[in-house]
């Protein structure tokens, strides 16, 4: 048995089932001992989960957004003599719908991929940023599914983030994604020829140039590896120029 009493009243309508709510809360017992609170953090739940106290989520049913109320629970209804007290203000009440993280079964699946059309449409117009943030979020989306169409979808936004990285001249992140989509597809050329030009930003031209010998004999017409074949070396020269003249520096000052 519970009995509710309204200290500030809200605005809206109450929480509908599967609706995400958040709230502060203090609980005392009837002897005004402290039990627990969540004075600093905002508690969070979904109605119908069964994630608090079903008296609790009974109260909060009946609250509306900015409603502060204060809630006895008693252990005894017959005499009302032993209770606990809570008083709980409901900090906003969010739609399931809204929040991607509480869809369910193919709902997230879908999600991840209107996130990934999103990134795709972003990559088009040379927004690699706002197509990075897309294709993580989609990737956060289904990160713990393991069915067949989830993880092609992972390897493809690995796939896809590796390039954001890489214009966003990210390359040690570009080559950790590259890496991990090629640990399943270990002759994908394009990420062959990706990760070798991140490695290449970094000054690992041994790495470089074992990706580009590799998709240079799976594609020998792939004109973007043959490019890059061709330029490696002069570039690893470039940087070894570079490095004995530091190093002349640092022995004979300028």
């Amino acid at each position: 048995m519970i009995d509710i009493q309204i200290i500030k009243e809200g605005i809206g309508d109450t929480p509908r089932l599967n609706e995400e709510v958040f709230f502060f809360f203090i609980a005392h017992n009837n002897n005004g001992e402290l039990l627990t609170g969540s004075q600093h953090t905002a508690t969070k739940t979904i109605i119908g989960r069964g994630w608090i106290k079903s008296e609790i989520e009974d109260a909060l049913i009946k609250m509306k957004q900015g409603e502060r109320s204060i809630i006895k629970i008693y252990h005894s209804p017959a005499t009302k003599e032993f209770y606990d007290q809570y008083e709980i203000e409901i900090i906003r009440i969010g739609r399931k719908k809204d929040n991607p993280w509480h869809l369910e079964g193919q709902e997230v699946f879908e999600k991840a991929l209107e996130l990934k059309g999103l990134g795709n449409s972003d990559i088009k117009q040379q927004k690699y940023l706002e197509a990075q943030n897309k294709y993580l979020e989609s990737l956060n989306l289904i990160k713990t599914e393991y069915c067949d169409k989830e993880l092609e979808l992972q390897g493809q936004l690995r796939s896809n983030l590796s390039l954001t990285h890489l214009k966003n001249k990210q390359f040690e992140l570009c080559i950790k994604q590259a890496s991990t989509v090629l640990k399943e597809q270990p002759q994908n050329v394009k990420l062959l020829h990706r990760r070798a030009v991140a490695s290449i930003q970094i000054d690992d031209f041994d790495s470089a140039k074992s990706d580009l010998k590799l998709a240079n004999q799976l594609d020998p017409q792939n004109e973007e590896v043959i490019k890059e074949l061709q330029s490696i070396g002069e570039k690893e020269k470039q940087i070894r120029k570079k490095q004995q003249d530091r190093a002349k520096k640092m022995l004979f000052g300028e």
